[in-house]
């Protein structure tokens, strides 16, 4: 089973208005909401791949309900702990030519939340053989705390794939996790520098290996990934039209803890991994991967090692 961790979820509130501009006025011509939230995208394309997966985190208020409410109607197990604090909404303006996001912190959860949550997550664990960890934190939750869910996985022997960026990326992979699946802006945030070339890649890639990271996965957009492990590998694929890339970094974390689920050979990991993420492209809607198309996508993808 694979359980995800979504600590600060939120109601997805997508907006399309083609000639959006600061400062005026605007009726959406298309208004889709969802339940969001890095991990709960992860969730929804596991789903679509007939994953046995179970989603949790942190959930509260009016907004919680709702999100509750539509996982049901997804067909999606959930087993979140239920706070007080009411959970956040997150607005995306999408135009013709751009998109604008604001983004809720979230509200402040007390202690006694935490370690209630962490009871009913170390119950999911036992029954569980991967474990991802998506998204920010709620606000005031010390940065630290991944790291803190990350080892208590780890004493359980099962693995973990950490997605998430800034200072909470930097102190989460102290805890070891098995995966971090990095892209250009998290490791200039890493590094302290821009990201002009493979050696710089290579440089940020080695701080997070030294901080704790087990595995790298460092996504190229369109031209791909490198996978750092026990070797260097290369992950060429195949140029598609894009629609929508918000998400397909979390459809690729999906498609890589499907992988580690069904024990699949690392190279047909990565293969589903970057097919999950070339669909999720393909759609206009966050979370979404056509299973047809990621099978005919993994035909078409090259992994080669990677000399750094």
């Amino acid at each position: 089973m694979i359980t995800t961790v979504t600590l600060n979820p939120a109601i997805d509130t997508r907006y399309f208005i083609e000639d959006f501009k600061e400062g005026r006025l605007f009726r959406a011509e298309k208004t889709i909401k969802s339940p969001g939230g890095k991990g709960l995208n992860v969730t929804k394309v596991l789903k679509q791949l007939d994953a046995n997966v179970v989603a949790t985190g942190i959930l509260g208020g009016k907004n919680g309900e709702w999100i509750q409410e539509n996982l049901k109607k997804m067909n999606i197990k959930e087993g979140f702990y239920v706070s007080s604090s009411e959970t956040r909404v997150c607005i995306a303006v999408l135009a013709k030519h751009s998109e604008t996001e604001i983004l809720e912190s979230g509200e402040e959860l007390p202690d006694s939340d935490l370690r209630a949550f962490e009871k009913k997550f170390m119950e999911l664990v036992e029954k569980s053989d991967v474990i991802t960890m998506s998204g920010s934190l709620p606000k005031g939750m010390d940065a630290g705390y991944y790291q803190k869910l990350v080892e208590m996985v780890n004493r359980k022997g099962k693995k973990v794939i950490l997605d998430t960026s800034g200072k909470s990326l930097l102190e989460g992979v102290k805890g070891k996790p098995y995966l971090i699946k990095p892209n250009f802006d998290e490791l200039e945030y890493v590094l302290g520098e821009s990201i002009d070339g493979r050696d710089k890649i290579k440089k940020a890639v080695e701080k997070l290996k030294n901080l704790g990271a087990q595995n790298v996965l460092v996504s190229l957009g369109g031209e791909g990934a490198i996978y750092f492990g026990e070797e260097i590998l290369k992950i060429t694929i195949p140029k598609i039209k894009i629609h929508n890339t918000v998400g397909s970094g979390d459809s690729s974390v999906a498609g890589f803890a499907k992988g580690l689920d069904d024990g699949l050979e690392l190279h047909e990991i990565l293969k589903l991994s970057m097919a999950c993420g070339m669909s999720n492209a393909q759609s206009m809607e966050t979370g979404k991967v056509i299973p047809e198309d990621v099978k005919e996508f993994i035909g078409n993808i090259t992994i080669e090692e990677l000399k750094m």
